[in-house]
């Protein structure tokens, strides 16, 4: 049942512009269930991932063609370096909880700066290196890889649909990347790995969900309503962090 639950919160936040790492934060509190394991992990990332590869599975394709590669290429290299250089000093922002809470209220104002976005421009290398930086700006637990990229593709002027699209396939190579790292940790230990099927599952079909809907929001130009439910989220957090001595 925990596999099932973190594969559920996993789906939906991974891909809806609210952060899983800040809403695992909230469920440690709230219902005291723990993050999970390395092994389990890198199976809920495995049903996060088949789930982007499912859905845009008519269009990853055409980001192989030489117009287009180049611009996964360039948007991947921020979150490569950033992993590489910064990953001890990243990993040690997940003891703070404080910090991770405070960053759904970040999330929730980069949201709300897309209000007046009208699209003005076409992706060129220049506009996917700085959404390559906006993901990698992601990796701090408590933002939104979804909201910062998308975000800062609208602010860029991209359209909506581009924005949506480059977004997620620009968060293939990097969770392809993460999860083999994650895999290579697991490699040696012996597990019964068919107690994992119900969390990937649920993870799997979760994200589908997630992308439909967050597409939806996007085509709608209702981004902004993430963001007054990311400050009831972060305010409430802070206040159950500060005065009701939650366990963390």
């Amino acid at each position: 049942m925990k596999a099932i639950i973190l594969g559920i919160v996993q789906g939906i936040t991974e891909f809806l512009p609210i952060s899983s790492s800040g809403h695992l934060v909230l469920l440690k509190m709230l219902m005291g269930l723990k993050t999970p394991g390395v092994i389990l992990e890198v199976a809920l990332h495995f049903g996060t991932f088949l789930s982007i590869i499912i859905y845009f599975r008519k269009r990853i394709l055409s980001y192989l063609s030489k117009e287009k590669l180049p611009l996964i290429i360039v948007g991947t290299i921020p979150i490569m370096f950033t992993g590489l250089f910064l990953k001890e000093r990243i990993e040690s922002m997940f003891m703070n909880p404080l910090l991770v809470i405070s960053m759904l209220f970040v999330t929730g104002f980069m949201l709300l700066l897309t209000v007046k976005a009208t699209p003005t421009s076409k992706l060129n290398l220049k506009t996917a290196f700085i959404i390559g930086i906006a993901q990698s700006i992601a990796l701090i637990p408590g933002i939104s890889r979804s909201g910062f990229t998308v975000g800062a593709a609208l602010l860029l002027g991209i359209s909506r649909e581009e924005s949506f699209e480059f977004s997620f396939i620009l968060a293939i190579p990097a969770l392809l990347g993460a999860f083999i790292l994650e895999s290579r940790e697991i490699s040696s230990m012996n597990f019964d790995y068919i107690r994992l099927i119900p969390g990937t599952i649920a993870a799997f079909l979760s994200g589908l969900l997630a992308l439909w809907l967050f597409y939806k929001s996007v085509k709608r130009q209702s981004l902004h309503y993430f963001t007054y439910y990311l400050w009831f989220v972060s305010l409430s957090g802070i206040l159950l962090f500060l005065f009701a001595r939650f366990p963390l």
